[in-house]
């Protein structure tokens, strides 16, 4: 046995332990992440009623100024932490408020009105028990704050999983074409589809490993800002003016987003914290800043603004950890390109529950049929063969550098692309769906 012969073994056995110790993780995150995709349209649009009284009514929202100091006005004695627009309705603000005049934002007041009437929604009531249950067992295994990084932890170990089992794949296609499933022995008819499901899912498999990983160890990755990044900021901007009053705060607000505007002037508003809370500096606001059009909605920039008299500070760039992070929900749901992009992404989580069940079959038929030998061979092809059907890594590759560009560049450019990049990821879905069922199981099974 040579020495290459020994490591590709000691690698297949990894992937093989590894895989069986994800894959019960995994059959879990596939069916409650399946169910979630669609938890906006399962729950409904909670603020749907303020497009109608914005009809009825037809004047503009109030500032935002005025809508602030009527939420401290009705909880007097709380601390301001942060004021931001609703990512579907620009008419309807959040608000969180300290209660006992705490800095922190766990366990803070959640707040949401229509800046029409400044009348208070009631989101909790729209809200769904199962899909909150479903949330808790994808994102934590109700296992709290711990929970989190262990899921963070198996999405790092399905990633390694992926490659690992990518890799075995050429290993195992040396001497068959792309898409040749062999039929009569059960066995090798679940290896061959394990591993064809594996290529046809491994682009969006890595995403979401990737992405799970940031979204786990989130709250690790927001510690690290604050003692960093934001200690910085809070060392800078400590002495600057002596005292900051709630109320004026408030009033000042609608001061501090025309600042922010004009220190970005491509840029919108998407998030205020206000002043010496546990994401801000003392005696100054900080405003997160989004890019205006499709193409750089996604870039973040902050603004730090003076809470005395509504003068800019500096501009300063999010870290790129907490950039990953805040990328990392939309692209882990799928949720960024419209109701079709969604039934996309569930087409992929599908195929990827398939993947560990198939692979913990294909672990017990090994187990119970070691012994057997001289199995019938009879195989399907997808098509006649060719280099590019011979060729190991050849049409994988490319289903890796489709399914990735399309992702990621609807996701990016959004608009209309991202449209036409959902289309175009039905085709790893359509070649892996066409390998099934051409190469159904015959014969004895």
């Amino acid at each position: 046995m040579t020495i290459k012969t020994k490591a590709f073994r000691s690698f297949y056995k990894v992937h093989l332990y590894l895989g069986l110790f994800v894959a019960v993780h995994f059959i879990l995150l596939s069916i409650s992440g399946s169910i979630l995709l669609f938890k906006e349209e399962v729950e409904g649009d909670a603020h749907a009623a303020v497009s109608d009284k914005f009809d009825a009514h037809a004047h503009y929202p109030m500032s935002y100024s005025q809508l602030m100091q009527n939420v401290l006005q009705k909880y007097p004695g709380e601390r301001p932490l942060a004021f931001f627009k609703d990512d579907e309705n620009e008419n309807v603000f959040n608000v969180r408020l300290g209660m006992n005049d705490t800095k922190m934002f766990r366990g803070a007041r959640k707040l949401t009105y229509n800046a029409l009437d400044g009348s208070e929604i009631n989101v909790e009531a729209s809200k769904s028990s199962f899909m909150d249950w479903m949330l808790h067992l994808h994102r934590e295994f109700f296992l709290g704050s711990y929970g989190k990084i262990y899921v963070g932890l198996i999405g790092l170990l399905y990633v390694f999983v992926m490659i690992t089992g990518f890799f075995i794949y050429g290993n195992f296609s040396k001497k068959t074409s792309f898409g040749e499933v062999r039929v009569k022995s059960p066995r090798h008819w679940f290896s061959d589809m394990h591993r064809y499901i594996g290529v046809g899912v491994f682009g969006w498999g890595l995403l979401i490993g990737i992405t799970g990983f940031f979204l786990g160890i989130s709250s690790t990755l927001i510690k690290v800002y604050q003692y960093q990044e934001l200690k910085e900021i809070t060392q800078q901007y400590k002495d600057v003016h002596g005292d900051n009053n709630h109320l004026h705060n408030a009033e000042v607000l609608d001061q501090v987003v025309r600042t922010a505007a004009m220190a970005l002037p491509t840029s919108k508003v998407d998030y205020i914290a206000f002043p010496d809370t546990q994401f801000s500096p003392p005696n100054h606001f900080l405003v997160v800043m989004e890019g205006n059009t499709p193409q750089t909605e996604r870039y973040t920039q902050l603004v730090v603004v003076d809470a005395a008299t509504g003068t800019q500070g500096e501009v300063r760039e999010l870290p790129w950890y907490m950039e990953i992070t805040l990328a990392s929900e939309p692209l882990h749901f799928g949720n960024y390109g419209g109701l079709f992009l969604k039934i996309v992404w569930l087409g992929f989580s599908i195929f990827s529950l398939l993947l560990p069940i198939f692979g913990l079959v294909l672990y017990y038929k090994r187990k119970r049929q070691a012994h057997v030998k001289g199995a019938t061979m009879e195989s399907r092809k997808l098509a006649k063969d060719s280099k590019l059907m011979q060729s190991s890594y050849a049409i994988p590759s490319i289903l890796f550098v489709v399914t990735s560009a399309m992702i990621l560049g609807a996701y990016i450019v959004g608009g209309v692309f991202a449209t036409v990049a959902s289309v175009v990821l039905l085709v790893p879905l359509a070649l892996t769906s066409w390998i099934m069922i051409r190469g159904r199981r015959g014969g004895n099974a």
